[in-house]
């Protein structure tokens, strides 16, 4: 029921005054039991059984709402009460009376003969037993007819005088959105959008979906609403029963069987659903589905008249991008060439090459490929309307195939020369045969080709599409090998700052960083620590397992030692078995927190995979130090560091030393109090 249109207020205004003039208190209901105003007193006798006076409410619901009259019938505890149905619309109000009795004897038979099998006791039957009235039969009939009249001419009035005020409110808003739309921008998805809206938003509409013609299927291009999941992926096929109705008679048809549903497709979530056809002149370019939405027979012609006036809209809308589209081809090309960046994110720019690409000829398959050239083979570097990861593992030889012969002839084949389609049968994995292989050129130079495929509309490419994209692959090549040579640098510039066996910053890079952050502290007047560590008996190492068994500890101590630290900490190779990390904004503290927790997790992780060294586990000696306290400039800094690293070998190894700080005793637990600042091995 759409209460939006019944007015609660003036309803329980009304039923009060009935209530002055009969003495009999209502309660009302809609039409499938649910409880929408109470009664200014419970009905005494609803506190005996509740679960069966709630039936028994709900039964006679369903058949004063059959019977379309006032209805009287008598209750299991033998008390009578009245129904009023008010036919409001395509609904139903249900005033219900509380209980009575038509003599005192029957209410006193009740009550103190069957009173206690409903577990009462004498003070509780005497103290409900004067709550229930006692009425003449004939008379409540007589009153309950007089009410209803009432009921009627009262409810109906409120009732049509909304109905209008919501019929003018939904015109003047559509009369509003539609006149405020701009003609030269609006495009079919804003007509779509604005259609969509004015559904959910006007008429109430639960989910709303706009299915376009795709083949023999309607499918869905446009979803709002609760279940939008459920119905997004939902083709209507267009031999099924709903569509074939709907083009033979040209009108709207609504659906809510359950078994008719499923057999459209649409899941349990899917509980009604009401088509109404957009046409292009003669012919269905779409539906408009509504779900789950109870909508009035003035609110289907409403949206039936929504979707006529889009119907010119839209046929307004192609027209105008047809004209301009030729016209806006080089200032799209100019558009697409400002957006794509000379310089940058390789993979970012591939993607940004296909996207505007395709979206411009409005292919549904396109492909970037460049040549790897160590395998001499092209390879696919962003794709659209493929699976990335299938792409990814296709090669093609040079003279190979289409693309291969773009590539080796350096020349455009397809579209952009007459050739609408390949020679033989339409080819697998494809909608139709039309396609376009583009070369992206520097000079004399093939460094990739350009893919398209299939046009959404079904048709061939054209050589206007042709001709767009040889002059965007020229803008392609040159972005694409700024990009390549800016990544040259890079990489050259993370060589020159990586150290080759770690993978770790090198020292040259540690020292930069240190001078930056020793700047950044002093001016904003911070602290940062400074933690050098040394892999303890590593020359007897080297000694006893070989240098390459070495590296390998360095390679295996560096990752565990980055898989330690926070995201904000510096960690580099500060030479031979000698690492350095730099911790921003961190005192004594949580400085040593951190560089415990890398000695300890190298001394647990690194593999036992030695032969002949004598130690049973590789264990590392951290010398920490902190600015200012400890230096505030990079030799001060990195001498103290060094000094603490000096005293934690000398104290045992396999321990953290903290500048500043007195010795620890070495101890086999966890350190507490005072000496938590120097760590023993443990």
């Amino acid at each position: 029921m759409d209460l939006r249109l019944i007015d609660i207020g003036s309803v329980m205004e009304l039923r009060d005054r009935i209530i002055d003039l009969t003495k009999l208190n209502f309660s009302v209901y809609d039409q499938k039991g649910r409880l929408l105003v109470s009664s200014l007193t419970e009905d005494p006798l609803s506190l005996i059984g509740r679960d069966g006076y709630t039936d028994f409410i709900k039964t006679c619901i369903d058949k004063a709402v059959l019977r379309k009259g006032v209805s009287l019938f008598k209750g299991p505890l033998n008390q009578y009460q009245c129904f009023i149905p008010i036919q409001i619309g395509a609904d139903v109000l249900v005033f219900a009376g509380n209980s009575f009795y038509t003599s005192a004897k029957d209410r006193d038979v009740f009550f103190f003969s069957k009173g206690p099998a409903h577990g009462l006791s004498a003070e509780e039957m005497r103290s409900l037993a004067g709550r229930v009235a006692v009425r003449d039969l004939k008379d409540v009939s007589e009153v309950c007819g007089n009410a209803h009249r009432l009921f009627i001419l009262f409810l109906k009035d409120n009732y049509e005088k909304n109905l209008n005020r919501e019929r003018y409110r939904k015109v003047r808003t559509l009369m509003d959105l539609f006149s405020d739309i701009d003609q030269h921008t609006i495009t079919k998805e804003g007509v779509f959008d604005l259609l969509c809206d004015a559904i959910i938003f006007l008429f109430a509409g639960d989910t709303v979906s706009l299915l376009r013609e795709a083949g023999d299927t309607f499918a869905p291009v446009l979803t709002a609403g609760r279940v939008r999941e459920a119905v997004e992926t939902v083709p209507l096929q267009r031999n099924s029963f709903l569509v074939t109705d709907i083009i033979r008679n040209r009108k709207p048809l609504a659906c809510s069987e359950t078994m008719e549903l499923l057999r459209l497709g649409y899941p349990e979530e899917v509980t009604s659903v009401q088509a109404f056809p957009l046409f292009k002149r003669d012919h269905v370019m779409g539906l408009l589905s509504v779900f789950n939405s109870h909508l009035s027979e003035d609110d289907a012609e409403s949206i039936s008249r929504l979707c006529r006036f889009s119907e010119f809209l839209l046929e307004y809308v192609q027209g105008r991008e047809s004209y301009a589209r030729y016209a806006k081809d080089r200032e799209a090309l100019e558009l697409a060439s400002a957006r794509l960046p000379m310089v940058g994110e390789a993979e970012t720019l591939y993607e940004s090459v296909v996207e505007l690409a395709s979206r411009h000829v409005d292919a549904e398959k396109a492909s970037l490929m460049l040549l790897d050239e160590e395998t001499g083979e092209l390879l696919i570097r962003a794709t659209r309307g493929m699976n990335k990861w299938i792409a990814g593992s296709i090669r093609v030889r040079v003279g190979e195939g289409i693309a291969g012969k773009v590539f080796q002839e350096g020349t455009p084949r397809g579209a952009a020369r007459g050739q609408e389609e390949l020679p033989g049968k339409k080819r697998p994995n494809y909608r139709t045969s039309s396609f376009v292989s583009v070369p992206l050129r520097i000079g004399e130079e093939t460094i990739g080709v350009l893919n398209f495929a299939d046009k959404r509309g079904g048709e061939p490419f054209t050589k206007a599409d042709g001709d767009f994209l040889i002059a965007f692959a020229a803008y392609v090549s040159i972005a694409i090998r700024g990009t390549q040579c800016y990544l040259m640098s890079e990489q050259m510039r993370t060589l020159s700052i990586t150290d080759s066996l770690t993978g770790l910053f090198n020292r040259r890079y540690f020292d930069n960083r240190l001078f930056e952050e020793l700047q950044r502290a002093t001016r904003y007047e911070t602290v940062f620590a400074l933690a050098i560590f040394d892999i303890d008996d590593f020359k007897l190492f080297n000694d006893t397992e070989g240098h390459p068994a070495g590296d390998e500890v360095l390679k295996t101590i560096a990752n565990i030692a980055r898989e330690s630290l926070r995201s904000i900490d510096i960690i580099a190779r500060f030479g031979g078995e000698e690492f350095s990390i730099i911790m921003p904004q961190t005192d004594k503290d949580k400085a040593l927190l951190v560089a415990e927790r890398v000695r300890t997790n190298i001394r647990d992780f690194v593999p036992m995979n030695w032969k002949t060294f004598p130690q049973d586990k590789i264990t590392v000696s951290v010398g920490l130090a902190t600015f200012p306290a400890d230096g505030t400039d990079a030799k001060a800094l990195i001498r103290s560091a060094d000094k603490a690293l000096y005293r934690a070998k000398v104290n045992g190894k396999n321990r953290t030393v903290v500048s500043g700080v007195a010795d620890a005793p070495a101890s086999k637990g966890r350190p507490k109090g005072p000496d938590r600042l120097a760590k023993g091995s443990d």
